[in-house]
């Protein structure tokens, strides 16, 4: 069996106990009332979730995760704006196709054309385009340009919400050029709300068929401070680089 596969089984059965661990636990929240209102971003800490912000809210991102650039995860930012039925999100990125990406989420309708149902599911449209072109000192040029096109669906059940994203892409730079497949899973369960927000653990994981490229795991917890202020915590992300660290990864999200 070939490492990328091999790779794959342990990340799939990883994401399987995981998810089964955070169901589990959904009671503890369940035992608490919530009596806040929270507006979290419509994201993971990686993988965008079929929900998008309403018109007129909009967010402002930070995210740390080293200070060497070398390293995965270094510094960045990004800005998600509600508009209309959509959102559109200018993100720094956390791969190397996407470095510098814009991205629009449409949202698609539940109901059937005579309102009689409704999937559980909430869904939306993710298309993105990412270029970079950079001419150094020593008058070295680097290029790179991405598409990005898939679905995002969302589900809740009680303290839980259960995120699958498929993704085709297309990647160049420099030195080739890959059109490739991702599969991002979430598991997310609310844990406890006290006086400080609510408390919520989650794990990922985004599956590639990209060449020499790993797959991720990354387990993580969301602190909801109040109805404005968001910040993932994520002190493990295994992938080519592993990142083990506390806090680990650290990304902060403002609403305005």
């Amino acid at each position: 069996m070939s490492r990328s596969h091999s790779l794959m089984k342990h990340s799939l059965v990883s994401l399987s106990f995981l998810s089964a661990t955070l169901l589990s636990t959904h009671t503890l929240a369940e035992t608490h009332q919530l009596n806040k209102v929270y507006q979290e971003p419509t994201r993971g800490f990686f993988i965008e979730h079929g929900t998008v912000a309403g018109t007129g809210k909009a967010s402002v991102e930070l995210h740390t995760g080293s200070d060497d650039d070398k390293a995965p995860l270094s510094k960045g930012g990004g800005i998600r704006l509600g508009v209309g039925n959509g959102e559109v999100i200018f993100n720094s990125g956390f791969n190397n196709y996407d470095t510098n990406e814009i991205l629009v989420k449409w949202g698609l309708p539940r109901q059937n054309k005579d309102g009689s149902k409704q999937t559980p599911l909430t869904w939306a449209v993710l298309g993105g385009i990412a270029h970079t072109d950079i001419e150094f000192d020593d008058n070295t040029d680097y290029q790179t340009t991405s598409l990005k096109l898939g679905l995002a669906m969302t589900v809740k059940a009680d303290a839980g919400v259960f995120t699958a994203t498929p993704k085709l892409i297309y990647a160049d730079n420099d030195v080739d050029s890959d059109t490739f497949v991702e599969l991002d899973l979430g598991a997310y369960v609310g844990l406890i709300e006290n006086s400080a927000g609510l408390f919520s653990a989650g794990v990922e994981g985004q599956f590639t068929t990209e060449d020499d490229v790993d797959n991720t795991i990354a387990l993580g917890l969301r602190w909801s401070y109040n109805n404005k202020i968001n910040l993932d915590i994520v002190p493990i992300v295994m992938s080519n680089d592993d990142l083990m660290g506390i806090p680990g990864l650290v990304r902060l999200n403002v609403s305005f």
